[in-house]
């Protein structure tokens, strides 16, 4: 299946008007580095493959086409392609329920499985009361991406709830979340992190199939995103590690968490099955935005939903990493046309 004419001239202008000879070479010495191959030929493949492959020079570089057949790229998803889907599938009035975390909470309720506050409609007092409850607060800008806009903060160093509401509606803080406490064999891999689930569903109407799986683990930060120094591993279809975690923008690969020590090649996301049976039904809420990547937080009495991102976000294995020469284009296609 191809990306059509229209989205794909579109594409190329952008690519065009963005166009830095510094990037490609920059990409290009980085690859014959790492990989041993001639850097000029490097960039002549990267130039062809953006121009009419729809592969983005970071994606290029993530996913190690240069060490991949033509057949083998064929395989992967790129950035255009997923974002080419996700707009032709995805009503785009119905996507704002995904944008606004807020609104998010207030459909998916049901699965979020954690008290929020929106600190547009509520003052000081209610904050304080909030914090009486869940001392450790997760303050989010409701519209965000990547893990930008989510911070941590520690009720017992408040002294002035008033200053404090003022100081986190002026910073566009205003959603407030309870903090989630996670699976025990998540936090022995890094307690100081929420370690989330990536699931990326497409709803037929009549059956949700999952076409994409990884598992991010995080360094102690607030968020597990590569923006806090997070990294994942992609997993099977039993939510089983297929080999080592990376954060894709390096070649710097872990058997272990760098963190804890323990087995990334050995990772199995706990309570399988029930992760699968909540994205089951969470995909079925808005049947309008059929493809979505979900987040995940696996607790001690069951998954519960993060956020789900109309735009699923790219996440693809690195040969170099694991071995594995095939990416997930295929189970997209497998169930879905663009």
């Amino acid at each position: 299946m191809k990306i059509d004419l229209d989205a794909r001239m579109k594409y190329l202008l952008r690519r065009a008007r963005r166009f830095s000879p510094s990037r490609v070479t920059t990409f290009a010495r980085q690859i014959s580095k790492e990989q041993g191959k001639w850097m000029p030929a490097v960039a002549v493949d990267m130039l062809w493959s953006a121009a009419f492959h729809d592969t983005a020079f970071i994606d290029y570089y993530e996913a190690d086409f240069a060490a991949l057949s033509r057949a083998e790229r064929k395989t992967f998803m790129t950035s255009l392609v997923q974002h080419h889907i996700a707009v032709k599938l995805n009503d785009p009035e119905a996507a704002q329920t995904f944008n606004d975390k807020r609104r998010f909470h207030r459909r998916f309720g049901e699965f979020t499985g954690r008290e929020w506050l929106d600190l547009g409609e509520s003052g000081p007092e209610s904050l304080q009361e909030f914090a009486q409850r869940h001392p450790v607060l997760i303050a989010k800008e409701p519209i965000s991406r990547e893990g930008h806009g989510v911070f941590r903060y520690d009720a017992a160093e408040v002294t002035d709830w008033s200053a404090f509401h003022a100081e986190l509606v002026a910073k566009g803080q205003v959603l407030v979340e309870e903090a989630i406490v996670q699976h025990p064999y998540l936090a022995g891999y890094c307690a100081g992190t929420v370690n989330t689930t990536r699931l990326v569903s497409y709803f037929d109407g009549t059956s949700v199939h999952i076409v994409s799986r990884v598992q991010k683990f995080g360094r102690g930060a607030v968020s597990d995103q590569f923006t806090w120094g997070g990294f994942f591993t992609m997993l099977d279809r039993h939510g089983t590690s297929v080999g080592r975690g990376h954060s894709g923008k390096n070649d710097t690969f872990y058997s272990v968490h760098p963190d804890s020590g323990l087995s990334i090649v050995d990772f199995q996301v706990p309570m399988w099955d029930e992760v699968v049976s909540l994205i089951d039904r969470a995909a079925r809420v808005v049947p309008e935005v059929p493809y979505v990547g979900w987040d995940v937080a696996v607790t001690a009495d069951g998954p519960v939903l993060i956020e789900g991102n109309w735009i699923p976000g790219l996440y693809e294995t690195r040969v170099t990493a694991t071995g594995i020469r095939t990416g997930s284009r295929p189970e997209h296609e497998a169930v879905m046309t663009w």
